[in-house]
This record gives C-alpha cells, sequence and structure tokens, in this order.
C-alpha cells in the first residue's frame, strides 16, 4: 500500500512561505513607520530650536527694555531736584550722627561713656525733646540718600571705575539699614548696632555652611574698609562735590574716610574672629570694634585717633550736603 501525498495549503503554497511573506510585510511597514517617526521627530527639533530662538530673542528684548527703562528711572531719581534736596538732608543727618559717634568714642576712651554707632546717636536723639520728629526727617532722608547712591551705581555717572559704582550700592545698602534703624527707634523699637550684629551673627552661624557666611561678612565689610581707606589717600571722594570744597574740609575728608575704613576693618576683623571661635558674642558692630581698642597697648590714644576721624568724616559729610554733585 503507498504512503498518502503530503498536505498542500488551498493555494498550494508552504505554510512557511506564507509567514516569510508577512514578516516582509511587517518588515517593510516597520521601516516606513520608522521613517515617518525620524521626520516627524526632525519636525519636532525645528520647530524647538525656532521656538526657543523665538523665546531667547523675546527675553533679550525684554531684558534690554527693563534695563533702559531701569536707568532711565535711575537717570530720573538721581537728578530730580526733590531727591538732591533729600538727599543734602539725608548727609546732613549722618554726619551730624557721625560726630555723635565720635565723640562717644572719646567719651569711651576718656572715661565719660557713650555708645560709638549710629544707634547710640540715633538713641540719644530720640530721648530730646522733639527727638522722634527729628527721627523721622531722618528716615526719610537717609530713604532718599540711599535711593540716590543705589541710582548712581546704575547709572555711573560721575563714577570713574566700576569700583565707584560698588562703592555708590555699598552705601546705598548701608543707608538702608540706617534708614530702617531711625524709623525703629522712632517707634520706640530700636535695638542697638551691637545687639543686632550679635544677633545675625548667630542666625548664620546656626545655618549650614555658617562659619563660611560669618567669614563672608567679614571679608565683605573688610574690604568696604579697605576702599574706604583708598578712598581718602587717593581723594577719589572729591569726584562726589560739585566743585572744590576748600582745603579744611578736604583733609576732614581725607583723614574721616581713612579713619572710617580703620573702624570698618575692625569690624570685619571681629566677624571673622566670631566666626573661627564661634561665638556670636563677639561680632559687636562699630561699638565694640572701638572698645576692642580699649585692652591693646595704647588703645586709649588708637581708639581717639579713629574717634577724632570719625568727626572728622562727619564734617565732610555736612560739606557734602553742600557741595553734593547732580
Amino acid at each position: 500500500m503507498s504512503a498518502p501525498p503530503p498536505h498542500e495549503d488551498s493555494d498550494g503554497l508552504p505554510v512557511v512561505e506564507a509567514v516569510r511573506e508577512v514578516a516582509e510585510d511587517v518588515a517593510e511597514r516597520a521601516g516606513e513607520v520608522r521613517e515617518h517617526v525620524v521626520e516627524v521627530a526632525e519636525d519636532v527639533r525645528e520647530r524647538a530650536a525656532e521656538v526657543a530662538g523665538e523665546v531667547a530673542e523675546s527675553t533679550g528684548e525684554a531684558a534690554a527694555a527693563f534695563a533702559q527703562v531701569t536707568t532711565h528711572a535711575a537717570e530720573v531719581a538721581e537728578t530730580h531736584p526733590t531727591i538732591s534736596t533729600g538727599a543734602r538732608v539725608g548727609f546732613l543727618l549722618d554726619g551730624i550722627l557721625h560726630v555723635a559717634m565720635g565723640w562717644a568714642g572719646l567719651g569711651i576712651a576718656w572715661g565719660w561713656g557713650g555708645t560709638a554707632d549710629e544707634s547710640g546717636a540715633l538713641t540719644t536723639l530720640a530721648d530730646t525733646a522733639g527727638g522722634r520728629w527729628a527721627l523721622w526727617i531722618g528716615f526719610v532722608g537717609f530713604t532718599v540718600v540711599a535711593l540716590w547712591n543705589l541710582a548712581r551705581a546704575i547709572t555711573g555717572r560721575h563714577c570713574r571705575n566700576g569700583f565707584k559704582r560698588l562703592e555708590h550700592g555699598a552705601d546705598g545698602l548701608a543707608y538702608v539699614t540706617v534708614a530702617w534703624s531711625a524709623a525703629a527707634f522712632a517707634l520706640g523699637a530700636g535695638t542697638t548696632s551691637r545687639d543686632s550684629s550679635v544677633g545675625i551673627t548667630r542666625t548664620l552661624l546656626g545655618l549650614p555652611g555658617g562659619t563660611l557666611l560669618v567669614v563672608a561678612c567679614g571679608l565683605a565689610v573688610g574690604g568696604v574698609g579697605v576702599f574706604s581707606i583708598w578712598s581718602g589717600w587717593s581723594g577719589d571722594f572729591l569726584v562726589d562735590l560739585e566743585r572744590h570744597p576748600g582745603r579744611l574740609a578736604e583733609a576732614a575728608g581725607r583723614i574721616g574716610f581713612v579713619m572710617r575704613g580703620v573702624a570698618f576693618g575692625l569690624v570685619g576683623y571681629l566677624f571673622v574672629a566670631a566666626a573661627w571661635t564661634k561665638r556670636a558674642e563677639g561680632s559687636t558692630g562699630i561699638d565694640g570694634a572701638l572698645r576692642f581698642l580699649q585692652d591693646v597697648p595704647l588703645g586709649r590714644y588708637e581708639l581717639s585717633v579713629i574717634s577724632v576721624g570719625l568727626i572728622l568724616f562727619g564734617v565732610y559729610l555736612v560739606t557734602r550736603a553742600r557741595h553734593l554733585r547732580r
């Protein structure tokens, strides 16, 4: 008996051939899909690049417009007669405060007492008749001086170099703190600069990397002191006056800037020392820095020289109020 013939499909093709054809068709369609995906991805990439370019262009235009508006506003603020008048008042009052600080420093050196910083002078002013009204006037004046300095830092008018702009920026921030203190004492809620400095140092030391932050503060304050010394030594401060104030006023400015720089240098040193010992109580502001000199050889005389320098710096500020360069 013979064997039966092998089974074939209805078309006479083997099953293997049909599977192969299906696989080829699937592969062809997969290739088409891949090409389509690549085309879509390329379109998306090109569109994303176009959008990014448009966003960058729009951002640049917005930044340029903002810078232009800011500069124009700063120019108006810097040269407006009202701002100039307010700045003159602020410099005059700050000059009086520095004279009071220097006098208090002499009191510390020679035993009649006092607090040789802005807070001590503000406290004394608050306790006088009409003192709180004077503090509110001071608040307005110091705020205007802060705006004036920040405006000059932005515009760069009468600034010989970038360091001068940096000085105006630092002075602007410093006058913000003085204005804040004047308002606080006017409201009866003021604190001494010693307490404020200790509180800030304690807060920074409690943060991660707080030691480095306190050191950075000390270096920043010390840097302001170095620049103040340079400004007095070189006479760079004269560029802020509309005309030469005379030799006596110039000498007062030179000595005042140098001694003010030495005082700031001591404050910066105490910040760094507080970071090194991790004792916030060591950072005590200008009053503490001047009292620090009491414990060094001939400290009484060094303190006296710096205190006289602060008085002379106050005299310069009064002169600056009169001859302010617009």
